[in-house]
């Protein structure tokens, strides 16, 4: 193609013509399984959406926010620099075969900047916002931030603070922050601090919500990045910080504040450059933080999310905004190098969260997506699905997946508890998934699979499962390549009834070592796919309950050539670009 993108993993296929789609447009659905439930939605949302549309982000999830530091709208450098932190409780040390060595995960990156100084404050009672006095506050609020210049901060005093709509930040360059201040939704419709401008850090909030039920749109998740230019588009937003905040409920069970967002924690869109560090997400109705649209050159760093209605930390990449059922082969090719640069998620670091106990949904999944760590993270009590899903879902209309890293994390009790909060008893009254600890697999439509280069776009390959401990599992540890059959059916513009059916598609270049696992009931490595068994799994130094394991799988001679996100961070943490 004439304007190739390329990577500097080395291997760029992805993004030229013959790569894996990326999809702009929805959120997290509403299932969990290895497959798409029977029925997805016939169209998404037109509007705000978390894709290609701007108005209703069929969103489920949330993402968020970046770093200080200037970043280039380039693909970034190869490289990483190393540092040597202690690694994650129970995991591996080293990478295998090189006992000095630190993983290539475990850099500068991990560490978090000191904050920057706060100058040129401001108040936000000043502008008559006035905390505890029950009256609504989203108006003075508004004016407040409309009112700030670059290089000011904004002060919440303590005390709460009730917004009846969403709020925006507008202005480039301006830190908001308040500790022990709480924002308060009444509005279970539209309840977002929308982040639109560069350069914006949000900082020490805690923010409640009113919620009526699971909603979809981009401005009922609580902390959103996303600029909105009309005709369902969306402005880079270069450059935001997120950190130290809580997104926590209010209430218990049962009662109208006794869930944090009508649907995700924190919601990235179209963000390069971000920094998402040190806050706490909890019982948002759906992801807890949720990263899409093409956001690129980014940090999810220690956090903790527990106890959300979807998974706990999302990476998704949406091909196509409209709806999957009556899309078609030809029509995802088209403009597909446009669709990589718009929609496509890249170089992503998801280190040292500490994740659990979600009532529905995965722990951590990249479900397309192009250069991507998740490392060092701990998941416990992930009650229904995977603990990290790596995959290409067709009932979504995803891109495929390359290079990803998940090395050192500790995983424990997948589908082995209850979790010890479910809404509406979502689920209890579901079925556990059978995922793998570790899940990877890729769905294809059938004309999709039958287009020899869309199948090898729409591949999950390159993916490294490193150094990890996984214990207390009702299945497998490792999973990959499940053979899945569908029909979906949808209705068309004209009334008309289609369908799509689902089939497997390639998984590629897998490799598992120096992993241990521990009470796996299912097997530690299990291999389902006929392609993947054939070429083989590279596999070393696995050890199960204490002793060496190996797979009848584990045929392939060399490991595959993964880096994962390829960030560069100074010793103090700074994004280098």
């Amino acid at each position: 193609m004439a304007n190739k993108a390329t990577t500097p993993e080395g291997d760029s296929h992805l993004l030229e013509a013959n790569a894996v789609p990326i999809r702009h447009g929805r959120l997290r659905r509403p299932h969990c399984n290895g497959t798409p439930t029977a029925t997805p939605p016939t169209q998404r949302p037109a509007g705000w959406r978390i894709g290609l549309s701007v108005a209703l982000i069929f969103l489920n999830a949330a993402c968020g926010g970046g770093g200080n530091e200037p970043v280039a709208d380039d693909t970034p450098a190869a490289g990483v620099d190393t540092g040597a932190p202690s690694a994650a409780p129970g995991a591996p040390s080293a990478v295998p075969g090189a006992p000095n060595a630190v993983p290539a995960s475990y850099n500068y990156c991990t560490r978090v900047p000191l904050a920057a100084r706060q100058t040129g404050q401001r108040q936000v009672r000043d502008f008559g916002a006035v905390p505890d006095d029950d009256r609504d506050d989203t108006d003075a609020i508004q004016r407040a931030l409309d009112a700030m210049k670059p290089g000011e901060t904004l002060v919440f005093g303590p005390g709460r603070y009730l917004i009846s709509r969403s709020i925006r930040v507008r202005q480039p360059g301006v830190t908001v922050t308040g500790p022990n201040a709480i924002i308060h939704a009444t509005n279970p419709d539209n309840q977002a601090l929308l982040i639109e401008a560069d350069n914006t850090t949000v900082s020490s909030l805690t923010f409640t919500a009113v919620t009526q039920g699971r909603r979809s749109a981009a401005w009922h998740s609580r902390i959103v990045v996303a600029a909105d230019i009309g005709g369902g588009n969306y402005r880079t937003v270069y450059n935001t910080t997120i950190r130290d905040n809580g997104i926590l409920n209010a209430g218990p069970p049962g009662t109208p504040t006794a869930n944090s967002s009508s649907a995700g924690g924190i919601l990235l869109m179209k963000a390069n450059g971000f920094l998402v560090t040190g806050n706490t997400v909890a019982r948002t109705l759906a992801d807890g933080i949720h990263v899409t649209s093409g956001s690129k050159n980014g940090r999810i760093i220690n956090n903790t999310v527990r106890e959300t209605g979807d998974d706990m930390i999302a990476v998704v990449s949406y091909l196509d905004s409209g709806s999957p059922v009556t899309g078609s082969a030809s029509r995802e090719l088209a403009n597909w190098n446009t669709r990589v640069a718009n929609a496509l998620v890249r170089n992503v670091l998801i280190s040292g969260n500490q994740l659990s106990g979600q009532y529905w949904g995965r722990g951590i999944s990249v479900v397309g997506g192009q250069s991507i760590t998740i490392a060092r993270n701990t998941l416990n009590n992930v009650p229904v699905a995977a603990g990290v899903l790596v995959a290409r879902e067709a009932g979504y209309e995803t891109f495929g997946v390359e290079n990803v890293l998940v090395e050192a994390n500790v995983i424990r009790d997948v589908q082995t508890l209850r979790p010890p909060y479910d809404v509406q008893n979502k689920f209890a009254s579901a079925s556990r998934s059978g995922h793998g600890a570790v899940e990877i697999h890729a769905a294809l439509f059938e004309d999709e699979a039958a287009d020899p280069s869309l199948r090898e776009l729409l591949a999950v390959r390159n993916v490294v499962v490193r150094g990890n401990v996984i214990e207390r599992a009702s299945v497998s540890g490792v999973r990959a390549g499940v053979s899945m059959t569908q029909a979906l059916q949808a209705t068309d513009a004209a009334g008309r009834t289609v369908a799509r059916n689902i089939v497997p598609g390639l998984v590629r270049s897998v490799g598992v070592d120096n992993n241990q696992f521990n009470q796996v009931t299912g097997d530690a490595i299990r291999v389902l796919s006929s392609d993947l068994l054939s070429a083989g799994v590279y596999c070393s130094a696995n050890r199960r309950d204490g002793s060496n394991y190996q797979s009848s799988a584990c045929r392939a001679l060399a490991e595959p050539a993964v880096l994962g996100a390829p960030l560069t961070c100074s010793p103090e943490g700074a994004l280098l670009q």
